[in-house]
C-alpha cells in the first residue's frame, strides 16, 4: 500500500482489535455450521417454489449496494485495487440474477434459456468464480497505486457498470458454450476446482493482509467455500430436487454478499459520524475564534451569550463573573424568536433572577449540573425561584481556566424537557475553557486600559518594555522633558539613552540589559538631559517585571523619577549633620570649661612654683645650679603637660576633614577619662576602667572616636549626678569575635525604659531636659562610618550600659578568646575617686 494513499477507506486502515476479534467469531461460527450440517445436507427436504428467486434477489441487491459503496471508496482513493474488487462484485450481482432466471420454476418448467436442464447448475458455479478472480485482480493490483483524475467520476462509474455488463453476458454465453451440460452429482468434479481457486483467493489475502476490508473479505471466500461443500459438494441433488445443503447453503451465500456490505456501511456511518464531530468541531473552532477574537469584555459577553443560546437551544441564560472574591452577574440572555437579545446588567446573585442554591452549588463543587426536568422533585427543589418559575431544561457550567473558577454560565429552557443534549453540553464545556480564558484576557486588558490612562497621567515618568526590551509605551512627561518621540523611542531598545549624559551610558545600557536578560528588577541611577534648559537633572530608573502564570515575562513596568532636588537636600542635610556635629563639641566645651581650668592650672601652678624656687636658688651666695637645674626641667614639663591639654580639647573643636590613622582605643579612653576627671570629681563619681592588655590596634579617625567617648561619658555623668546612693562609672575594653574589639561604658544612673533602647538613638530625642537630641545619633553615624556599632543595654537593673563594637586591623583569620574570658588579658586599671 503506498504511503500516499488517504487514510479513510477499509483497504487502507488495518483492523483494529475489536474488528479481528468479530472477524474470527465469523470465521469459527462458520467452520462450526460446516462441521454440524455435513451429516445431514444431503436429506431432502420439500421444494419450496421461489425461494431461490427470492434469495438471488437479494444477494444481487446486495452486491450491487456493496459495489457503488466500492466504486465510491474507489472516486476518493483512486485505487485500482478497489475497483477490481467493486467490478467482482457488479460481476457477482449480473450472474446471480442469471441464475435466478435459469431455476426451474421461474421461467418455464425446465429453467432452461436455449440450453440444457442443467444450466442453472453451470451458471451458478460462473457465480462462484466471480470474485475470486476479482480477489487476484485485488490483490495484485493494490501495490499499483492510484489512477489519475480523468473524465468526471459519475461518467466513469457508468462505464465500468456498461463494460462489467457486458462482460457477464459475454461470459455467460462463452461459459455455457465451453462447459458441457452436467449435473451437480456428476460434477462435483467443477465444485471442487471452485473450491479449490476460492481457496486459493483466501490464502492470498491471508498471506498478505494489511487492510480491515481484507480481514473482511476472507470471512467472505470462507462462507463461499462452506456455502459450496454444503449446496453443491455434499447436498446437490440438482435443481429439481431439494435437501437441507440447498436450503442452508443460501444463508451462506447471503452471508458472502452482506459480509463486506456490513463493513462498509459501518465505516460510512463511522465517517459521516466523524464528519458530523468535524462539523461541530468547525463549528466550535470557528466560535472559539470568535471569543479570542474579542477583547473588549462587553462585547465579549454579549457574544458568549449569544452563542451559548444559539447552541444550546435556550430561552434564557445569565453570566455570573468572580470579581475579587465575590461572584456577580453580569450579563443576562434571552431569545426573542430567532434574536438573542444581550443586557449587562451587573448584580448580586441573591439579588437577580437566578437559582441561588444550584448557583452556589457549581461555586463550591466547580461541576455542572443539568436539571432535565426541574419540575419533578430534584436537590435543588427547595429552591424558590424553581418553585416559582416552573423552568423545565437547566443547565449550569462552570468557567474554569487553570484550576480557577472564574464564572458560571446559567442556560433555562422553560418548555422544552431534556432540551440540553450530550452533545449540545459537550460543545458548550469546549467552549467553557476558551471563554474562561477570553473572559479573563478581556478583564486583563480592561485592567492594562485602565493602568496605562494612569500611566498617562502619573507625574513621574512611566514606561513598558516588551520582553526583548524594546520600549512599546512612554508616557508624556519623559517625551515632554527629553524632547524625544515616540515613534523614536520604539525604534530601538536603547534609544532613550541618547538622553543620558555620555558619562553614564555605559553603567546605564549594562544596568539595562542584564535586568532584560534575567528578567528581574531593576533599578540605577542617571543623568539626564532636560530639553527645555539643556541642564541635566539626577533621575532614577526603576522596574517591575509582570509574568504570566507559567512565569514567563510579560512586560516590564518601568519608572523614571526626577531626583535631583532629593539629591541636593541629602547633600545640604549630609552638610548640616556635619554642621551640627561641630556645634556639638562647641556645646560640649561650655560643660568642659571648668574641668579645663582644673586640668590647666595645676601644671601652671607648678611652673609658677618652679619659677619661684629658681629665683630663690638664683639669690643665694652660692646659686644652686643643681635645684635650679632640676625647676628649670619641671617648668619644661608642666608646660609641654599643658600643652598637650589644650591641644587635644582644641583638635575636637575643629571643623576639618577626616584623618584616619592607626588607633589604640585604650589611649583615647585614658585621655578622654583624664580630661573629663574634675567634672567626675565635682559629681562625687567613681570612675573606672578596665583596659584589655594587648589590644590590636584600629584604624579611625581620632577627634571623631575621642568625641564618642566623651559624649558617652559626659552622659554618664549627667545620668549621675543627682543619684542617691552609689555613683559608679566603669569602663571596659576586651577582644570579641570576628576581629572586633568592645567597648562599654557602665553606670548606676537614672537610666531609661528597655522599650526606649533604639529611640534614643534617633534625631532630636532626648531623656534630658535641655538636651538637643543629636549626641547619641552623632555618635552612632561616627561609629557606624568606622565599621562599628553602637547600642545601649538598659535590660540589667539600674543605669545603662552602652556598647561600642569596633573592627581592628589586624588579620581576618586571628582567633580571639571569647568575651567571658577577657578578664585574663586584662591590663592596667585606673581608678580615681574624689569626695566633696
Amino acid at each position: 500500500m503506498g504511503t500516499d494513499h488517504p487514510q479513510i477507506s477499509l483497504a487502507y486502515l488495518p483492523p483494529t482489535p475489536r474488528q479481528t476479534r468479530i472477524a474470527l467469531a465469523c470465521a469459527g461460527v462458520l467452520l462450526l455450521g460446516l462441521a454440524v450440517l455435513i451429516p445431514f445436507a444431503a436429506k431432502p427436504l420439500p421444494r419450496i417454489s421461489g425461494f431461490i428467486t427470492a434469495f438471488d434477489a437479494v444477494i444481487s441487491v446486495t452486491d450491487l449496494i456493496t459495489a457503488s459503496l466500492l466504486l465510491a471508496h474507489f472516486s476518493i482513493t483512486r485505487s485500482r485495487a478497489l475497483r477490481a474488487l467493486a467490478c467482482g462484485y457488479l460481476f457477482s450481482a449480473a450472474i446471480v440474477v442469471v441464475h435466478g432466471l435459469t431455476f426451474p420454476g421461474v421461467i418455464s418448467p425446465t429453467g432452461n434459456i436455449g440450453g440444457s436442464l442443467h444450466t442453472n447448475f453451470r451458471i451458478y458455479l460462473l457465480w462462484h468464480l466471480g470474485l475470486p478472480v476479482a480477489l487476484f485482480a485485488y490483490i495484485w493490483l493494490r501495490d499499483k497505486g492510484r489512477t489519475k483524475a480523468g473524465v468526471p467520476t459519475p461518467t466513469e462509474i457508468v462505464a465500468i457498470v456498461g463494460i462489467v455488463g457486458v462482460l457477464a453476458l459475454l461470459s455467460c454465453i462463452g461459459w455455457l458454450t465451453l462447459l458441457p451440460p452436467v449435473d451437480p452429482v456428476a460434477g462435483r468434479w467443477l465444485t471442487v476446482i471452485t473450491m479449490m481457486i476460492c481457496a486459493a483467493a483466501l490464502s492470498l489475502l491471508w498471506l498478505f493482509k494489511r487492510s480491515a476490508l481484507d480481514q473482511w473479505l476472507m470471512v467472505v471466500v470462507l462462507a463461499m467455500i462452506v456455502e459450496l461443500a454444503i449446496t453443491a459438494l455434499i447436498g446437490g441433488r440438482g435443481p429439481r430436487i431439494a435437501s437441507l445443503g440447498f436450503y442452508i447453503g443460501r444463508l451462506f451465500s447471503l452471508v458472502t454478499s452482506t459480509v463486506v456490505l456490513t463493513a462498509l456501511l459501518a465505516e460510512t456511518t463511522r465517517l459521516y459520524a466523524g464528519v458530523a464531530h468535524a462539523n461541530m468541531l468547525a463549528s466550535a473552532v470557528k466560535d472559539s475564534q470568535t471569543l479570542s477574537g474579542e477583547i473588549e469584555l462587553p462585547k465579549l459577553m454579549e457574544r458568549l451569550m449569544t452563542i451559548a443560546i444559539e447552541k444550546a437551544g435556550a430561552e434564557r441564560g445569565l453570566l455570573i463573573l468572580r470579581v475579587d472574591d465575590e461572584y456577580l452577574g453580569q450579563a443576562e440572555a434571552r431569545r426573542t424568536g430567532d434574536q438573542v437579545e444581550v443586557a449587562l446588567r451587573q448584580g448580586p446573585i441573591n439579588g437577580i433572577s437566578c437559582p441561588e442554591s444550584l448557583v452556589r452549588h457549581v461555586i463550591r463543587t466547580r461541576e455542572r449540573v443539568i436539571l432535565d426536568d426541574a419540575s419533578k422533585p430534584n436537590l435543588f427543589s427547595g429552591d424558590d425561584y424553581l418553585h416559582d418559575r416552573r423552568s423545565k431544561s437547566i443547565l449550569c457550567l462552570p468557567l474554569i481556566k487553570q484550576s480557577e473558577l472564574t464564572g458560571i454560565l446559567l442556560l433555562e429552557n422553560a418548555l422544552t424537557s431534556h432540551a440540553f443534549t450530550l452533545a449540545n453540553v459537550g460543545l458548550l464545556e469546549l467552549l467553557a475553557g476558551q471563554a474562561a480564558i477570553s473572559l479573563e484576557n478581556a478583564a486583563l486588558y480592561t485592567d492594562l486600559q485602565l493602568q496605562v490612562g494612569l500611566l498617562q497621567h502619573l507625574p513621574v515618568s512611566a514606561w513598558t518594555l516588551k520582553p526583548n526590551g524594546t520600549p512599546d509605551f512612554v508616557n508624556q512627561v519623559w517625551l515632554e522633558f527629553s524632547g524625544q518621540t515616540l515613534d523614536f523611542v520604539r525604534s530601538r531598545p536603547e534609544a532613550w539613552m541618547a538622553a543620558v549624559h555620555p558619562e553614564d551610558r555605559e553603567m546605564a545600557a549594562k544596568s539595562f540589559w542584564e535586568g532584560v536578560h534575567s528578567g528581574q528588577h531593576f533599578a540605577f541611577e542617571t543623568r539626564s538631559l532636560r530639553a527645555q534648559d539643556k541642564t541635566y537633572r539626577r533621575h532614577l530608573q526603576q522596574t517591575v517585571v509582570l509574568r504570566d502564570a507559567e512565569g514567563k515575562v510579560l512586560k516590564f513596568v518601568g519608572t523614571t523619577t526626577d531626583i535631583d532636588d532629593q539629591k541636593r537636600a541629602e547633600e545640604a542635610l549630609r552638610q548640616a549633620q556635619s554642621d551640627l556635629a561641630r556645634i556639638n563639641r562647641v556645646t560640649t566645651m561650655g560643660e568642659l570649661t571648668a574641668s579645663l581650668a582644673h586640668e590647666i592650672s595645676q601644671p601652671i601652678s607648678a611652673v609658677v612654683s618652679y619659677a619661684y624656687g629658681c629665683l630663690r636658688f638664683l639669690d643665694r651666695d652660692k646659686p644652686d645650679l643643681d635645684a635650679m637645674r632640676m625647676a628649670l626641667a619641671g617648668i619644661v614639663g608642666d608646660g609641654q603637660r599643658a600643652t598637650q591639654i589644650i591641644g587635644r580639647i582644641r583638635s575636637q573643636f575643629e571643623k576639618g576633614s577626616v584623618n584616619q590613622e592607626i588607633l589604640d582605643v585604650s589611649e583615647i579612653i585614658r585621655e578622654t577619662v583624664a580630661l573629663l576627671r574634675s567634672e567626675a570629681v565635682r559629681y562625687s563619681i567613681s570612675a573606672r576602667t578596665e583596659l584589655a592588655a594587648d589590644l590590636p590596634q584600629i584604624f579611625g579617625d581620632r577627634v571623631q572616636l575621642q568625641q564618642v567617648a566623651m559624649n558617652l561619658i559626659v552622659n554618664s555623668i549627667e545620668a549621675m549626678k543627682d543619684v542617691d546612693g552609689i555613683r559608679e562609672m566603669v569602663l571596659k575594653s576586651q577582644r570579641a569575635e570576628n576581629n572586633q574589639l568592645l567597648v562599654s561604658v557602665s553606670d548606676t544612673g537614672i537610666g531609661f525604659p528597655p522599650q526606649l533602647a533604639e529611640q534614643i538613638f534617633d534625631p532630636f530625642f532626648t531623656t534630658k531636659p535641655h538636651g538637643t537630641g543629636m549626641g547619641l545619633r552623632i555618635s552612632r553615624s561616627i561609629v557606624e562610618s568606622h565599621g562599628g556599632r553602637l547600642w545601649a543595654d538598659a535590660s540589667s537593673g539600674r543605669g545603662v550600659t552602652f556598647y561600642l563594637s569596633l573592627p581592628s586591623t589586624i588579620a581576618a583569620n586571628t582567633e580571639y578568646p571569647p568575651l567571658e574570658d577577657a578578664d585574663e588579658e586584662r591590663g592596667s586599671q585606673c581608678h580615681f575617686v574624689s569626695g566633696p
